[in-house]
C-alpha cells in the first residue's frame, strides 16, 4: 500500500534530519549569545487572534472543544503580537527574543512548494534607534556564516520610497504605475512614463541605483553600506530602491539575503510596526538552507 504525504510536506531522515537540528541549534546558540530570550508559540490558535492578512493562505479548522475556528500558522512574528499585549505586556522595553519552530501553508506557488516550513527568527521589539537595524542584520549574516553559507548577497529596499517617488513627481493618482514598478514590469512604466521613463528603468534592471534617493533613505544607504563593508567585506550589496512589498508589512526599510545561485532568499528581514511597537526582525527559512 503507498502512503503519500500531500504536496509540499515531507519526512527528514537520519543526515537531513541531522543537519536541520544542528542548524537550528547553532542559529539559536548565537541569539542566545547576545541576549536575545527564547519563546515558543503554539502551531494552532485561535482565528479571532489574527487580523485577516496575516492569515492569508493559512490551513483552518475548528476546535471541537470550543466549536471556534482555528488558525495553523503560517508565520510566528504575528503570534508575538499576541504576547505583547498578554504575557509580555510587563515586560521592560527594548525586549529581544528569539523563536524556532514549522510553519504551515495552504499555499505555495514557488518552485520548490514547500508547505511545511522551518522558520529560525530575532526580533527587537520597541527601539526605533537605527542601531537595531544593524543589529538584526550583523546576527542575520553572523548565523548563516556559522553555518557555512557561502557566496553570500544582501538586497535592501524602502517599502516606504515608493509613495514618496510617486508624489515627487506628481504621479500618486496612478495605480497603474504604482502596480507596474512593483512587478517591475518595464514594458508598462515605458507605456505609461514614455520618455521620462529611463532612469526609472535604469535603476529596476540593476538593483543599485541610489540616484532617485534623498534625505533618510539617502542617509541610510550610506550608513548600512559604510556598516557592512567594515563588518562583512566579501558581502555583496544591493539595493532594490522599491522591492516587492505588495504583500509585506515592512516600512522604512527591509532586506533578503540570498545565496549563489539560489532563486529565493534564505533570509528576509526588516522594520515593521507589531501593536504599535517599533519592531525590527529577521526570519532564517530553514528549508532553503536544507536545499543549498
Amino acid at each position: 500500500m503507498q502512503r503519500l504525504l500531500p504536496v509540499g510536506f515531507y519526512d527528514l531522515l537520519f543526515d537531513e534530519a541531522q543537519k536541520s537540528y544542528d542548524n537550528i541549534n547553532k542559529i539559536l546558540a548565537g541569539f542566545l549569545a547576545a541576549d536575545y530570550r527564547l519563546i515558543k508559540t503554539p502551531l494552532v490558535e485561535f482565528e479571532e487572534n489574527f487580523l485577516e492578512t496575516e492569515i492569508k493562505d493559512s490551513f483552518r479548522l475548528t476546535d471541537v472543544i470550543s466549536g471556534k475556528n482555528l488558525i495553523l500558522r503560517n508565520d510566528i512574528t504575528p503570534q508575538i503580537s499576541r504576547l505583547l499585549v498578554t504575557r509580555l505586556s510587563q515586560e521592560e522595553l527594548p525586549l529581544r527574543i528569539c523563536y524556532a519552530g514549522d510553519v504551515l501553508c495552504a499555499k505555495n506557488s514557488e518552485l520548490y512548494a514547500d508547505r511545511q516550513q522551518t522558520q529560525v527568527g530575532l526580533e527587537i521589539i520597541g527601539c526605533d534607534k537605527q542601531e537595531s537595524n544593524f543589529e538584526v542584520i550583523e546576527l542575520s549574516l553572523s548565523s548563516l556564516e556559522r553555518l557555512g553559507v557561502k557566496d553570500l548577497l544582501i538586497e535592501f529596499s524602502f517599502p516606504d520610497f515608493l509613495e514618496k517617488f510617486l508624489e515627487k513627481f506628481g504621479l500618486t493618482d496612478s495605480s497603474e504605475l504604482r502596480s507596474a514598478i512593483l512587478k517591475k514590469n518595464i514594458s508598462e512604466i515605458r507605456k505609461l512614463l514614455g520618455s521620462n521613463s529611463g532612469k526609472l528603468v535604469q535603476a529596476l534592471l540593476h538593483n543599485d541605483s541610489l540616484e532617485f534617493l534623498s534625505g533618510v533613505e539617502l542617509d541610510l544607504a550610506q550608513k548600512i553600506s559604510e556598516f557592512l563593508r567594515k563588518k562583512f567585506p566579501q558581502l555583496k550589496l544591493g539595493f532594490d530602491l522599491f522591492g516587492d512589498h505588495e504583500s509585506g508589512y515592512h516600512n522604512e526599510i527591509s532586506f533578503d539575503i540570498f545565496s549563489k545561485n539560489f532563486p529565493y532568499p534564505i533570509t528576509r528581514g526588516g522594520r515593521y510596526k507589531l501593536n504599535n511597537f517599533d519592531a525590527v526582525g529577521a526570519t532564517i527559512y530553514l528549508n532553503y538552507l536544507q536545499r543549498i
